[in-house]
């Protein structure tokens, strides 16, 4: 669907990135935004590869939860991290224009 729209792989990742990017209640009510918490890089790519992750509980974290991911011992790719890289700047972009139309 993205390719017949025409978007670049960055703008896909930053549609995806941005479907997410919601608060949600989690476990004992408390609230938290997937896209937000630690680890989500490398969680998008364990979820695109199939690779196992998981979605923990840890109070030591900034909103009380991370993302763990096992990935192969080389991690991410290069390519993977630039799109990622890519697609947050476009997210925050997007983000500030909708602040300034508010």
């Amino acid at each position: 669907m993205a390719m017949l729209d025409g978007l670049a792989p960055a703008q896909t990742m930053a549609v995806v990135f941005r479907a997410i990017d919601h608060e949600f209640a989690g476990a004992g009510g408390r609230r938290f935004n997937p896209a937000r918490t630690a680890g989500v890089g490398a969680a998008i790519y364990a979820a695109m590869f199939g690779y196992p992750l998981r979605f923990v509980i840890d109070p030591t974290a900034r909103g009380g939860h991370r993302w763990e991911s096992e990935l192969p011992e080389h991690g991410y790719s290069q390519p993977f991290q630039g799109l990622f890289i890519e697609a947050m700047l476009l997210v925050d972009s997007h983000r500030r224009r909708r602040q300034l139309v508010a």
